[in-house]
């Protein structure tokens, strides 16, 4: 492209920069370092584009710009600034001194384009007033096609918005510029609407040149001669991307709470009000939980109202570290928050969420060199029991709140009496389980593991009992979770150990013949604690026992949760000398290519599948090949639950190494147990 472009910069290396990129394009390039060289460049010689900085010492871009508008107004002026520029310019862009305002730093491909488009205007301002004044005084882009839908005149504002030139437009259709997002019914309404009436307006998504979809408002008109033939469609369009951002952030606005930028209560009631459909058709609860903080005012007048804003903004963040993703938590005014967990399958999920809830406010908060303790109340209320419609279910949680106010705060209350009873239950549960400890009411169990080949007892599982002064047995289906969700499983993992330890210790100075190999299972939490392999070093060696005394149970689950980090943990543990298994084989999700690379040394089929291998094709098969597979990659293969003699004579027949089971013995205490090594039994 011929013509004069002048560069205008105060620093040398940004002119070389711009020198360099657009030194390709075919323009004469000039460059000044500041306003006065510039009007001294433009007076000797004939320049159609100028680019200029905004900052230069004497004279700035906007005050150069102003003075060539007088001397040379048929020069496309244009400035290349930072943002924080644009207010400066503001004045000169809105008399008409600056053409165009770009941003520092500059996107190569745009700034050419701006440069490319600032010459065709200047060509534009020559070929005839009229023509330029419709192009200069539009922010529409112009869009002109032949009869068939041809391109035959596009205007700058239509490079600017879509990114492509007049050259890269002519001859083709706007088909050139579909986005993707509207059907083929979109384009048939559209085109029956032009050939009806004559003209189509309305919104519609396009796609620039580099690949950006956007938002358009779009005019089409046909145009006919005198005698109805049709000759041209004009086009005009506005790029409204700003307008869907500007109406997108109204819209956030008007659904977020402005302090805490949670969900509001429009949004919250939009959500309810979808859920409980939904819920009613999969016949599933909702739960619906209010919640506000304990002396909140007492907090605000102490402190102040900014105190207690930042008080807000720390509590919701706690709070949403306590929903699942699909949940809703919103903020309705002041202290208030509001939760919807839809498609409730369980009381007991709804419980489980308030407790966590309430164990999140456990801990102090640290707000502008204070610490204090913040608790909340929360009330509970379930659809469909509790009520059928949105405002019914928030009043009953409201009310719900109020009674936990009333049991004494930092507590929830569930809207109805039985699942209160429910819910207390499950506190005191826990309330116990934590005393369990100190009270010595849990006591070691051990299951014999027993060879096939000899019949003979070789190892046993280490399985923890309750045995509560007023419940009785109390299943470890009931409490291990329990442990596992409250963080109890941590100290209570560390007794089992410790006890274990010290109870083959003990077998040993008994004086028991064959002390065997003890299996302990760990939690998830447990493995995932970085002072394991020191937990366990410490408890061999208070006990004065071998780490080979030790077996290591985990699940497929924990295990593979993550895996690549897991494999240095299990490595660090089978080099302190302790056997490793992995339990429950079968019912998670283990990979045979990380099966391999596990430093393990037993495969554990979980008795769910034994239970089934007598009479069910599919079960016995599988344990077929967890055998094969097994035994080829040179681990033991235990297999438990094992109750029938149909079962036994199986597992026997397919080359199993150990079982474990009702058939030779439940687990028994400690003492039990040694009067079975004693005895020798035998298979």
């Amino acid at each position: 492209m011929e013509g004069t472009l002048l560069l205008v910069d105060d620093e040398e290396n940004i002119l070389r920069s711009l020198v360099r990129l657009l030194r390709g394009e075919g323009y004469r390039i000039l460059t000044a370092t500041g306003g006065a060289a510039a009007l001294q460049m433009l007076a000797g010689n004939e320049v159609q584009v100028i680019l200029s900085d905004q900052r230069m010492p004497g004279m700035s871009g906007s005050e150069m710009l102003s003075h060539v508008k007088e001397l040379y107004p048929d020069t496309v002026r244009m400035v290349l600034s930072g943002y924080a520029d644009l207010a400066s310019v503001t004045d000169a862009i809105n008399r008409g001194n600056i053409y165009k305002f770009l941003i520092k730093p500059w996107d190569d491909d745009l700034l050419r384009a701006n440069i490319r488009e600032a010459f065709d205007r200047y060509e534009l301002g020559r070929k005839g007033a009229q023509f330029t004044k419709i192009y200069e005084n539009t922010v529409e882009g112009i869009l002109i096609t032949d009869g068939d839908g041809r391109i035959q005149a596009v205007n700058p504002a239509f490079s600017a918005i879509t990114g492509y030139d007049v050259a890269e437009a002519l001859g083709k259709t706007p088909a050139m510029l579909r986005s993707g997002k509207h059907d083929a019914e979109f384009y048939r309404d559209l085109w029956r609407c032009l050939l009806e009436d004559g003209k189509w307006t309305g919104e519609i998504w396009n796609r620039r040149k580099d690949g950006a979809i956007y938002p358009e408002w779009l005019n089409i008109t046909a145009i006919r001669d005198r005698h109805g033939h049709l000759q041209q469609y004009v086009g005009l369009f506005t790029d409204i991307t700003e307008h869907k951002q500007a109406e997108e952030k109204l819209r956030y606005q008007a659904y977020h709470d402005p302090l805490t930028d949670l969900p509001n209560r429009l949004m919250y009631t939009e959500h309810l009000d979808m859920a409980l459909p939904q819920a009613q058709r999969r016949e599933e609860m909702c739960g619906i939980m209010m919640l506000d903080l304990d002396h909140f005012k007492y907090v605000n007048d102490t402190y102040g109202h900014e105190f207690g804003d930042k008080l807000l903004i720390h509590v919701a963040q706690r709070l949403r570290d306590c929903i699942r993703k699909e949940d809703t938590l919103a903020r309705m005014g002041g202290d208030e928050f509001t939760f919807l967990l839809p498609l409730v399958a369980d009381v007991k999920d709804v419980a489980r969420v308030a407790e966590k809830i309430l164990a999140a406010f456990a801990r102090p908060v640290a707000i502008a060199g204070k610490e204090l303790f913040v608790t909340p109340s929360i009330g509970i209320s379930l659809f469909p029991g509790d009520g059928k419609d949105a405002e019914t279910l928030l009043k009953n949680a409201d009310a719900a709140m109020y009674r936990a106010k009333e049991g004494g705060r930092n507590a929830y209350q569930f809207y109805t009496a039985d699942m209160n009873a429910q819910a207390q239950q499950r506190m005191s549960l826990e309330n116990d389980l934590r005393r369990a400890l100190e009270r010595q009411e849990l006591e070691m169990y051990y299951q014999p593991k027993v060879a096939l080949k000899s019949g003979r007892i070789v190892a046993a599982e280490a399985l923890i009992r309750w045995h509560h002064p007023t419940r009785g047995f109390v299943p470890p289906s009931e409490f291990i979770p329990l442990a596992e969700e409250n963080g109890l499983i941590l100290p209570i993992g560390e007794w089992l150990v410790n006890e274990v330890c010290r109870q083959i210790r003990r077998w040993r100075d008994d004086g028991l013949p064959t002390v065997p190999c003890i299996a302990v299972n760990l939690s998830g939490r447990q493995f995932q604690r970085q002072n394991l392999p020191d937990l366990l070093t410490q408890a061999i060696a208070d006990a004065g026992i071998e780490p080979g005394d030790l077996e290591l149970e985990l699940t497929e689950g924990t295990i593979m949760s993550n895996a690549e980090t897991n494999i240095e943990m299990l490595v660090m543990l089978k080099r302190m000398g302790m056997s490793l298994a992995i339990d429950d084989f079968g019912t998670g999700y283990s990979s045979l290519s990380y099966l391999k690379r596990f430093p393990i040394d037993v495969l554990k089929i979980d008795y769910s599948f034994v239970r089934d291998i007598a009479h069910d094709a599919a079960s016995a098969e599988l344990v077929r090949g967890v055998i094969g597979m097994a035994h080829g990659l040179k681990l033991e293969v235990v297999a438990e639950g094992v109750e029938t003699p149909e079962q036994l004579a199986f597992l026997r027949q397919h080359d199993c190494d150990i079982i474990q089971g009702f058939l030779f013995s439940k687990a028994v205490p400690a003492a039990a147990f040694a009067d079975l090594v004693r005895a020798d039994k035998r298979l």
